[in-house]
């Protein structure tokens, strides 16, 4: 009996995660725009932060010695 609830928790298992994949598969295209508008933003911050660093690569240098 125990090996029967097993198998039957195995397939519920294996049957939920692929509904669950459905579904997320099928929210990506809506969500695109968003996506691309916080990459955009992630971008524009991490460059700003290399424009920092060149900038004021001296007092870096003094406050995180190598």
């Amino acid at each position: 009996m125990t090996a029967a609830v097993l198998v039957v928790l195995l397939f519920v298992a294996a049957l939920s995660v692929a509904v669950a994949q459905e579904r997320v598969v099928g929210r990506i295209p809506a969500s695109t725009p968003a996506i691309k508008h916080w990459g955009g933003w992630i971008l524009v911050v991490v460059g700003a932060w290399f424009v920092i660093l060149g900038v004021f690569a001296a007092a870096f240098a003094r406050l995180f010695p190598v």
